[in-house]
């Protein structure tokens, strides 16, 4: 049984993580921005999971997060970076609606400040639990919008920026902790059909996250750092 903590655990994604460690039995930390998401958890998973209020962009909330695990557990095995935010103009992918003419420093700082900042400070404070467990391994879950050498496209100036910076993030971090035996890479889940990825996308989130946690269980130590997608596959920096 593994010990796992998601973040962003109410909706999308890592929802979909939460639902599929619990059925294979993990322990599960479920950590969700607002108080009502948490007592949502709490009501639909019950005693199989440890609902928390975790907000990434406040390090108090963070800190009272940690404390929170370790009331039940004295280790992480994976972690699961899922909050994201993509746009204070629209919660679905649109780059029309995000162009240099809606780009702001509030909308560069909050994007930023939940995608890449929060993830890491999130890692910071996991780090202890982390370091107990005999296998610990992290994922970031990032985007191919955030590919500098990919990117073709307009719009998107903040989400892609701030992913970009958590793909270096990730890099760093597993570069400073390889000797520890910790394994973390910037991993992307596809295109997926959640309320940020829109209808139209091409992935089931049941797909993608069978497939994150099938490369998750099979990761590496030689793979810390790579940027891959939720197959395994290496993706272009």
């Amino acid at each position: 049984m593994a010990v796992v903590f998601v973040t962003g655990a109410s909706r999308g994604i890592g929802h979909e993580v939460v639902r599929q460690c619990v059925a294979r039995g993990d322990q599960v930390a479920a950590a969700a921005r607002s108080e009502r998401s948490v007592e949502s958890l709490g009501r639909e998973f019950g005693d199989h999971v440890i609902p928390l209020r975790c907000d990434v962009r406040d390090d108090a909330s963070i800190e009272a997060a940690r404390q929170q695990v370790e009331q039940h557990t004295d280790r992480i095995d994976l972690l699961v970076n899922s909050a994201g935010l993509y746009s204070l103009h629209a919660d679905h992918w649109d780059p029309s609606l995000t162009t240099l003419d809606t780009l702001t420093r509030d909308e560069l700082n909050t994007v930023f400040d939940v995608n890449a900042s929060g993830s890491m400070l999130v890692i910071k404070a996991m780090l202890p639990l982390l370091r107990r467990s005999e296998r610990p391994r992290i994922l970031n879950l990032t985007s191919l919008m955030g590919s500098v050498s990919a990117r073709t496209s307009p719009g998107d100036y903040a989400y892609a920026a701030s992913k970009a910076a958590l793909n270096i993030m990730t890099r760093s971090f597993a570069a400073e902790f390889r000797d520890e035996g910790i394994i973390a890479v910037a991993i992307t889940p596809g295109w997926v059909r959640t309320d940020m990825g829109g209808s139209a996308a091409a992935l089931a989130p049941e797909d993608s996250v069978r497939g994150l946690l099938a490369t998750a269980d099979r990761l590496t130590l030689g793979q810390s750092g790579t940027f891959i997608d939720y197959a395994g596959v290496v993706q272009p920096w």
